[in-house]
């Protein structure tokens, strides 16, 4: 029996992994608490099953986790935690390869929903990374959309022994909603830079069409 302060959909939450040699794990948010907060992780795992999977699919293949408990207060540097791996997407087509014990190196970002304003959100990702880039969408407020893509960069940016991993940028004259997304194949400048989408590894807007 599921206790009255937690519904099934909260005792099971998502996370995308990223990467071969540097693993990234990025929380799946929800506009319900205690989920309503976005994460990038740098982490480690205890098996091979991830990256001999991940090897064999490629660098844009879907694997997610679903973790016992994940909570805001649990993502520290130093913490691990368990978890069922999929290749697709857990609670859908996912295939169960097994479960892996994640340790956590360094959280990258958080990020937490904005209050509703007149003003129009600008379209934002956090661009991470290091033997590969990849892009996840900033979320704000519902009715949103979860997003993550592969990407590179004309010119370098991860400079000085690698000490710049993450930033945030804003993609100019864009919706930041579905019609306005970066898609695959598309080049874009932001912030001087020319950043060109490569391939989109997952994308999401049941999770956050509201509050539940």
């Amino acid at each position: 029996m599921v206790p009255p302060e937690t519904t099934p959909e909260l005792a099971v939450h998502g996370v995308v992994l990223l990467g071969t040699d540097t693993v990234y794990a990025v929380h799946m948010p929800t506009f319900t608490a205690p989920y309503d907060f976005q994460a990038v992780l740098r982490v480690t795992l205890d098996t091979d099953t991830y990256r001999t999977a991940r090897k064999r699919y490629g660098t844009s293949a879907l694997f997610t986790l679903s973790p016992r408990t994940l909570l805001l207060k649990d993502l520290e540097p130093g913490a691990s935690f368990p978890a069922d791996l999929y290749f697709g997407r857990l609670g859908r087509e996912g295939e169960l390869l097994g479960e892996v014990r994640v340790g956590i190196e360094e959280r990258l970002y958080v990020g937490h929903p904005t209050e509703p304003t007149i003003e129009p959100t600008p379209l934002r990702y956090v661009l991470f990374g290091r033997e590969q880039l990849y892009l996840a969408h900033v979320f704000t407020r519902p009715p949103d959309f979860d997003q993550v893509l592969t990407a590179q960069l004309a010119g370098e940016w991860l400079t000085s022994a690698g000490e710049q991993t993450v930033r945030t940028v804003t993609i100019p004259g864009r919706p930041d909603d579905l019609t306005g997304r970066l898609h695959p194949g598309e080049q874009v400048s932001t912030e001087g830079t020319e950043l060109q989408v490569l391939a989109e590894v997952y994308l999401e807007t049941t999770d956050l069409a509201g509050e539940a």
